[in-house]
């Protein structure tokens, strides 16, 4: 119950395409949120599971950017795995599962995916390290209360200049180009 009442409230305060006035990430929005084509990929997304509509929106998500590099935990169900390995433009160059590995500087069009906010999973240490073209991805962020207050914390570190919130997920970038704004956006 408490969740339906925490979806209500969302869908109260979120916008869509036309409530969003940034060229960014109004292009985002209806080009990869809301592109619903039937891609040859979706067939391998199994279409009777509980996320199969979170697995195409991952799926769309790495096709818009063309992902090089994916960071991601082990745990994922089989449907998101799936999702994050398939790409319409050719292999991507590498998937990291487990620990994020301590490196200085990611390299550029790079997609960090996070099952969940927790502690110890050395975020402080990914977004100082996030180059301009990063994006991370958090599943869950208001699985508890706890988690929707480090969502909070999280986008107003200085170095996220715009974070979308899809209630499923959260997505930070890091583009300096680009006035810190928040997003709350239907999907």
């Amino acid at each position: 119950m408490k969740q339906i009442w925490l979806y209500i409230k969302f869908l109260w305060h979120s916008k869509n395409q036309h409530g969003v006035h940034s060229p960014f990430v109004y292009a985002l929005v209806t080009k990869c949120f809301y592109n619903n084509l039937k891609l040859k990929s979706h067939r391998k997304l199994k279409t009777n599971s509980k996320d199969f509509k979170k697995a195409k929106l991952i799926y769309r998500f790495i096709n818009y950017y063309e992902f090089k590099t994916i960071y991601h935990p082990n745990t994922l169900s089989e449907n998101l795995e799936t999702a994050l390995s398939l790409s319409d433009h050719g292999p991507i160059v590498s998937i990291y599962s487990g620990k994020i590995p301590k490196i200085k500087s990611f390299e550029t069009t790079l997609l960090i995916y996070l099952k969940s906010i927790t502690n110890d999973s050395g975020l402080d240490r990914i977004l100082s390290s996030c180059s301009n073209d990063s994006v991370v991805i958090i599943e869950g962020i208001r699985q508890s209360p706890e988690d929707f207050r480090q969502w909070k914390v999280l986008k107003s570190n200085p170095l996220v200049r715009v974070s979308i919130d899809t209630f499923y997920f959260g997505f930070l970038y890091f583009r300096k180009e680009q006035n810190k704004e928040h997003f709350t956006i239907r999907v």
